[in-house]
Order: C-alpha cells, then structure tokens, then sequence
C-alpha cells in the first residue's frame, strides 16, 4: 500500500445514515488513536499511512475511506484536541486579571495540553513549518491564541501594566507564540523531572512577559506551585 496525495483532502464518509456515520467516526479515532501510540515511539517523519492503519482492525481495502494521507489522521487528531482544549481555556484578558496572572494562566494551561498530547502537538508545528496547505491549515489553528495576546497586550497597554513603547503588538503576539511553541516541543515533549517544568514554566512565563515589555520583579505574578 502506497500513500496517496498531500494530505490535504477531506477524508471521506463510509455508509450511509446514521450507522454508517458513526462506524466511519469510530474507525477515524482509530486510526488517530493508532498515530498517537506510533508517534511514542518515533517521529512523525519516519511513519507511514501503512504503520498507521496496520494499529487497527479495519479491512486494508476500506482504509482509504477515512484517511488517504498520514497528514490527514494527525490534523483531525489535532483537530479533536484543540477543540476540546478551546472549552477549557478561557482566552480572555480578565477584568480581574493582571496581565502576569493572565501569562501564568495560558502558559499553565499550554503546558497542560501538551503533556497530553505533545507528541501530536510537535508533530503538528514541523507541518506547520512546511510551505503550503499544511501551514494555513497549523496557522489557523493557532490564531485564536495569537490574537487574543495580541488583544491582551493592547489591554494591558491601556490600563498601564505594560509600558506603551510603540511596538506593534500583533508582531509581539507572535513572537509569544513562537517562544511558546518552541519550549514546548523541545522540554514538554520528553521526560524531565518536576522540579526541572516547575524552572522551565517559570522561565517561559518570564520571557514572555519582557517579550511584551514587562519586567517583572522576584515577588511579582503567580509561580508554579511546588
């Protein structure tokens, strides 16, 4: 069995109605569930689509129903997380909020979806950093959270908690991001001791905050609980 195509086309129905419907879903997460469990064991770049499907109990001629492309299964895995995730994290700058707190907070939350699911993250942002539709496909993905710094920093100008230097803060956002995205895939994406993510949080949450301007004092903002 050879892969077919790019990756970029929508995987395909099987069945008709509703049965059809929901045992097409089920062998889907299959086939994500069987990706997640590869992707414990080698980088994204060495599996192929056949790996993939040969992790589940679905007949090899009816495979290409789903998926005809590995990019297919990891950006519907995405897909699944980051939209369970987007219920979770409230993205908005607080009104009781310091923009120290709201820092701590989305890098907390961050760290938190990518012990979850940072093999499937990573893998996700080396897509994202090839040209095409894969790129859109990962910048679209991370633009709520790059435009809601971009919009935090903006209100955290106009209350004064960050100094107004007259540097654009969209380009700011995603400067942030890419920090973000980087200490996440090289620390959280292999195993370290607690005491080791407690030091690399706090440094994050540091270095993003003189990103957008900030520097913050020893006592100032929350600190990741021992």
């Amino acid at each position: 069995m050879t892969e077919q195509g790019s990756g970029t086309a929508v995987p395909r129905d099987s069945g008709a109605g509703t049965s059809g419907s929901l045992r097409a879903a089920q062998r889907m997460l299959q086939l994500q569930n069987s990706l997640v469990e590869l992707l414990r064991t080698k980088p994204f770049s060495q599996i192929t689509y056949k790996e993939i499907t040969e992790g589940v109990d679905i007949d090899r001629s009816t495979v290409y129903r789903y998926y005809n492309h590995k990019n297919q299964v990891l950006q519907a895995a995405v897909d699944v997380r980051l939209t369970a995730f987007a219920f979770r994290l409230d993205l908005t700058f607080g009104r009781m909020e310091t923009i120290d707190g709201y820092t701590a907070r989305l890098v907390d939350a961050w760290t938190e979806l990518w012990l979850e699911s940072g093999g499937l993250l990573a893998a996700a942002s080396g897509l994202g950093a090839e040209p095409g539709p894969q790129r859109d496909w990962w910048r679209a993905r991370l633009e709520p959270w790059t435009e809601a710094v971009r919009e935090a920093i903006e209100v955290a100008r106009f209350v004064e908690e960050l100094p107004r230097d007259g540097r654009p803060a969209r380009p700011l956002a995603e400067l942030v991001m890419g920090t973000c995205l980087a200490a996440f895939n090289n620390e959280l994406t292999v195993e370290h001791t607690p005491e080791h993510r407690r030091m690399v949080r706090d440094l994050l949450v540091d270095a993003v905050l003189r990103t957008m301007g900030r520097h913050r004092d020893a006592s100032a903002g929350p600190r990741a609980p021992e």
